[in-house]
């Protein structure tokens, strides 16, 4: 543009005003396109160019026989390079073979406004070979810079297209959780509602006919032995819908400690001991004094505590409950084995799948919240452990519970 400027002065001030004037329209061009081009229409900018091209080399070639009409054909190479429409590629290098072939064969000298030096020729046609050369690299450049944006685009858009990707698993999983969520708060309510009411109901109606003499003190010692039973079994219900509902609300905070596990089993099975005697059962333990584990007493009170009473409360009285440990890859493996009528595939599906299951009567008919196993499992999970439950051939069940060992202990 500097030279097509300079052109147009030096033209001007020798009175050449037809050549001043194309190469003022040759500058004032550049600039549109320069800014039509900011502005990021890049197609509009190249049919501008080639277009004031094809008028500017014709008039030219016509006016000052000066060799520019082979840049006529140069403008067909461009048109190829520059747009994608076969159509108009092809209509516009048929316009420009045409006036080419107009220019060369049938140009009338009597139009001729002056012929111009050879030297002035050679140099206007290296001047507009040098333009031709830096307006093509500059849209090459443009037209690579706009590809390497649209490839950002697309990038970007793919990164946004995983992450909401990702967040469409998050929220589907965050519904799958609602959902169990929901129904352990409508199981919680049946229990509340049925199970647990139901014992208060009975002890309230018995007192109160005791209260208005209604019942001799001789039939309340009849059944009181029944309504101690449900007093105990309400009592380690709402202790374990407690200790569920504080690990939902707050998350299980977890003590970790190396304890020897024999003293937690018998204090455990001590307190069952009245439960035990009146079944008729037999309890065996054979866990050694100087197995140990690590994690959490309180868990493992509540862990084993469950499992016993699940034990003693699915075996058929007469039998034998057999508590036993080995290790094995690291971990303690604390076994309690009944010979009762062994769990459901059901109920062994939903402990697995972490939801609250049906409540199953034991074999006098003791009742239960259906959340003992579940607690179980998720206590022993947050110790880093697992909770292993396989059948009793030829009877029963053996839930078996594997915790980190103590590195120390043998």
């Amino acid at each position: 543009m500097p030279i097509c400027s300079s052109f147009s002065l030096v033209n001007f001030l020798q009175h050449k005003y037809t050549l001043a004037l194309i190469c003022f329209i040759v500058f004032v061009g550049g600039v549109s396109i320069l800014y039509i081009n900011y502005k990021r229409k890049f197609y509009l900018a190249r049919l501008i160019l080639i277009s004031g091209s094809t008028i500017l080399f014709t008039s030219s070639a016509m006016l000052y026989r000066n060799g520019a009409e082979h840049y006529l054909l140069l403008n067909i190479v461009l048109a190829l390079i520059l747009f994608n429409n076969k159509w108009f590629i092809y209509a516009f290098s048929a316009v420009n073979a045409g006036l080419y072939l107009l220019v060369y064969f049938t140009i009338s000298r009597h139009i001729e406004i002056e012929i111009i030096t050879g030297w002035r020729a050679c140099m206007n046609i290296g001047m507009m070979l040098i333009l031709f050369i830096v307006s093509l690299n500059y849209f090459r450049k443009e037209h690579i810079n706009y590809q390497q944006q649209i490839e950002e685009k697309h990038r970007e858009l793919y990164v946004q297209q995983l992450q909401l990707m990702d967040q469409k698993d998050v929220l589907e999983k965050n519904n799958r959780s609602l959902e169990i969520l929901n129904q352990s708060k409508e199981k919680l309510f049946s229990i509340i509602a049925h199970d647990m009411t139901s014992p208060l109901g009975n002890l309230r109606g018995s007192l109160n006919l005791v209260q208005y003499n209604m019942m001799s003190a001789e039939e309340f010692t009849d059944i009181s032995s029944l309504l101690i039973q449900q007093v105990e079994s309400l009592e380690g219900s709402l202790s374990n819908l407690l200790h569920w509902s504080r690990s939902q609300l707050n998350g299980i905070s977890v003590q970790s400690s190396v304890f020897a596990v024999m003293p937690l089993i018998t204090e455990q099975i001590n307190l069952f001991s009245p439960v035990i005697t009146k079944k008729d059962l037999r309890v065996v333990n054979n866990i050694q004094h100087h197995v140990s584990c690590r994690a959490d007493t309180d868990h493992f009170k509540i862990i084993f505590r469950n499992l016993l009473t699940n034990a003693i409360k699915f075996s058929t009285p007469g039998t034998g409950i057999h508590i036993y440990s080995s290790k094995e890859n690291g971990f303690v493996l604390i076994s309690i084995a009944d010979e009762g009528a062994g769990i459901a595939s059901e109920q062994l599906q939903l402990l697995t799948a972490g939801r609250i299951n049906v409540s199953t009567r034991g074999t006098q008919n003791e009742k239960g919240t259906g959340m003992g196993l579940l607690l179980c499992k998720e206590f022993v999970e947050k110790n880093h452990g697992r909770l292993i439950i396989k059948p009793n051939y030829p009877t029963g069940s053996v839930f078996t519970i594997a915790l980190p060992a103590d590195t120390v202990s043998a």
